[in-house]
């Protein structure tokens, strides 16, 4: 495949995607506000705005789309997984679920890391949190899923590199889940619970989604 080729498929494939674009559009904004908020207003303000803590907040409404804006490396991590795999979800399942299940894997994922902070007895600001991890991984997992479901049904994959997806995906997830170690070990040092809420989420819709759907996933409009 030429250089010309693999770039028109490459924006075909972009336009086929385009709430995984604008969730990805968003996920930068956010960051930039974050950025201008905490130099201009201090840390405060952005603790306000942009962090979820056991206390009613705007922060609940913005912390599933955050991240640390002295760290754009987990920013950029955000957009390009949700690219790869977010973009595979919009596909198979259509934009409104899309959305649906960005929505509530973002505020089911916060929610449950701010609970874990509570039951521990941990409080204020302490007790906060903010990140997009949990719904990205909500995706990784449900191509997973989804994916190996096709191939047991049907003993082919949705496409060439399906296979790759599943291959990542599996690492990727896998990393949250054996973030219980540390969560055990007491040396978390990221919400580990929320990114576990964010791979059961979509492990668990991969599971329930009915047989047909899964194979008309394979639909050439669909495949990836």
């Amino acid at each position: 495949m030429d250089e010309a080729s693999a770039s028109s498929r490459g924006l075909a494939w972009l336009r086929s995607v385009p709430a995984t674009v604008s969730l990805c559009g968003l996920f930068v904004f956010v960051f930039a506000t974050e950025w201008f908020v905490w130099d201009r207003f201090g840390y405060r303000t952005f603790v306000t705005l942009f962090i979820a803590t056991p206390e009613p907040s705007p922060g609940w409404l913005l912390a599933p789309l955050a991240h640390l804006p002295t760290d754009p490396r987990h920013l950029l991590s955000s957009v390009v997984q949700l690219l790869l795999f977010g973009g595979v979800v919009e596909r198979r399942l259509g934009r409104r679920q899309f959305l649906a299940l960005a929505a509530v894997s973002g505020l089911a994922t916060t929610g449950a890391q701010v609970a874990w902070y509570v039951s521990l007895g941990v409080s204020g600001r302490v007790a906060g949190t903010l990140g997009a991890s949990g719904v990205v991984l909500a995706m990784t997992a449900l191509v997973v899923v989804d994916s190996v479901r096709y191939r047991v049904a049907t003993g082919g994959w949705h496409g060439d590199f399906t296979w790759l997806w599943v291959f990542f995906g599996t690492v990727i997830a896998g990393q949250a889940v054996f973030g219980l170690l540390a969560l055990a070990t007491g040396t978390a040092e990221v919400g580990v619970v929320g990114h576990l809420t964010g791979v059961a989420i979509g492990v668990g819709v991969g599971l329930v989604r009915p047989t047909g759907a899964v194979l008309f996933s394979g639909d050439a409009r669909y495949r990836s």
